[in-house]
């Protein structure tokens, strides 16, 4: 209102002080219009997304304004004001999966629609990225915002910052060093969940520690990638904290998901098979000694590890989830429905007893089934896993998809090593919770947007030499010229045939 009212009297009553507001108004927003024209639009694309880990978060820091939406629809508005051809030197193929996803969303869309659930906040936020609304179109843009070595460079570079931010972060927390966290809200225990876990700015232990095994992952690449001492440093460094935090937060799915990411990638190659045995010994040998030295660490490990309740949560909420879909496999509950109708579906079992009412599904495909469908989920799954086929197995180098490939892509090669690690991890802690945060889908679908580029986009032609392959094929395909006769010497008839 007070922004209305400072209009309306502008307009009727104009004073030097309005119009001075006003004209610094303007010029700030011409100026900042400027720079961001000035600024790569994958850069602004890094920016949204390192934001996106305060997601949902904004208000604790006192900051009125959803800054990663914000960062986001900025990025967008660049890249549609400059235009794809002007920012990447790939094009887009529309793919089946692609068509997959968008009948998937519309499936949700629609259902959260006749469920009533749009319009409020949670169902609204929800759909946009626990199911992935936004992840999609991070996907669907990965080609164009992430298509040269220079550009996943700078990704890589992000993350790496990223796994400093939240291994330093996570091993304050196990520490319970709480004084150096930073931002503050993180160490206030009536905000969220699992306090005294590391659960870093996402305030959810798998989420945080999904977004930590992906910053290592990215360090690990950034060995590869760089040869500076000192940032393979931080990259060593990055790696070391984010294990400790994998370990502190007290979370089983996280721990079995990170371990089996691990070994599965360190599986890939020779020169990693060859230390996997070593570096399991060193690393229970690490956990081993934390454990004997710390009876404080050793008491929350071992209550974590023993604690029924958490597996009580996750065998009714499937539960209930596998009865609606036996009642309703076409058209679900509705789009995050689930928690408004699960005491109706829940059942006493004979070993343990009925908790996790008002929680979500423990698992993100009963969870999607239950809530939408099994047409929904099947459309899902088969966007999410051509992704996974076609980003992690590209086919031969002679296939069609080859004309993909740029003379300096070789660094894919790396990006599908990590998606390796990615994946299996994905796996394990998508069976055991909800998944439900921003941040962690965004980095799964960037990731597997960047290792489908070959797949979902092509490399532009210049024009010029578009035309010079015209002039080659042109000579190539014309005619040879008939033999032509001798001209008849002047003054001489002509030699009848």
């Amino acid at each position: 209102m007070h922004r209305f009212h400072f209009i309306t009297q502008f307009l009727q009553k104009p004073d030097a002080s309005d119009i001075a507001l006003f004209a610094i108004i303007v010029l700030g927003a011409l100026a900042a219009a400027y720079l961001l024209s000035r600024v790569e639009v994958t850069v602004l694309a890094i920016a949204a997304i390192l934001l996106e880990v305060f997601s949902g978060n904004w208000t604790l820091m006192s900051v009125p304004l959803p800054l990663d939406r914000i960062a986001s629809g900025i990025a967008l508005c660049s890249l549609i004001l400059k235009g794809a051809r002007n920012v990447s030197a790939r094009r887009v193929v529309v793919r089946p999966l692609h068509i997959a996803l968008l009948c998937a969303t519309t499936w949700a869309i629609c259902s959260a629609v006749l469920a009533g659930t749009i319009s409020g906040s949670l169902g609204f936020y929800a759909l946009l990225d626990r199911f992935g609304v936004i992840p999609f179109i991070w996907f669907a843009l990965a080609p164009i915002l992430f298509g040269t070595a220079r550009q996943r460079r700078l990704l890589i570079g992000a993350l790496v910052g990223l796994a400093l931010y939240l291994g330093l972060t996570g091993a304050l927390e196990g520490l319970h060093l709480y004084k150096f966290v930073f931002p503050h809200y993180i160490a206030n225990p009536n905000v969220g969940i699992q306090w005294g876990r590391a659960r870093g700015p996402i305030l959810e232990t798998t989420g945080d520690g999904f977004c930590t095994f992906v910053g290592a992952t990215a360090s690990a690449i950034g060995l590869r990638l760089w040869q500076t001492t000192w940032v393979r440093c931080v990259c060593v460094t990055a790696i070391v904290l984010d294990l400790a935090t994998l370990f502190f937060t007290l979370t089983r799915g996280v721990w079995i998901g990170g371990f089996v990411g691990i070994v599965v990638a360190m599986m890939l190659t020779p020169q990693t098979r060859r230390i996997l045995v070593p570096a399991l010994v060193v690393g229970a040998l690490v956990v081993g000694g934390t454990l004997a030295a710390s009876s404080t660490i050793r008491n929350e490990a071992l209550g974590r590890a023993e604690s029924q309740s958490p597996v009580w949560d996750r065998e009714n909420t499937d539960l209930a989830a596998l009865k609606i879909l036996s009642e309703k496999p076409l058209s679900g509950v509705g789009w995050e429905n689930y928690v408004n109708v699960s005491p109706t579906y829940m059942v006493q079992q004979p070993d343990y007893p009925i908790t996790g009412e008002g929680l979500e599904v423990h698992n993100v495909f009963l969870s999607h089934a239950a809530e939408i469908g099994i047409p929904g989920l099947l459309l899902w799954l088969l966007g999410f896993l051509g992704a996974v086929r076609w980003g992690l197995f590209p086919g031969r180098r002679g296939a069609p998809q080859a004309a993909a490939y740029g003379p300096r892509d070789k660094d894919l090669a790396w990006w599908r090593y990590g998606g390796f690690a990615i994946l299996p991890c994905y796996f394990v802690i998508a069976n055991l919770s909800p998944f439900s945060q921003a941040l962690p889908n965004t980095l799964l679908w960037i990731w597997l947007g960047i290792m489908a580029i070959p797949y979902t986009s092509r490399l532009r032609v210049p024009a010029r030499q578009v035309s010079v392959a015209q002039a080659r094929r042109a000579v190539v395909d014309r005619p040879a010229p008939a033999p032509s006769r001798p001209e008849p010497h002047p003054g001489l008839s002509p030699i009848p045939a």
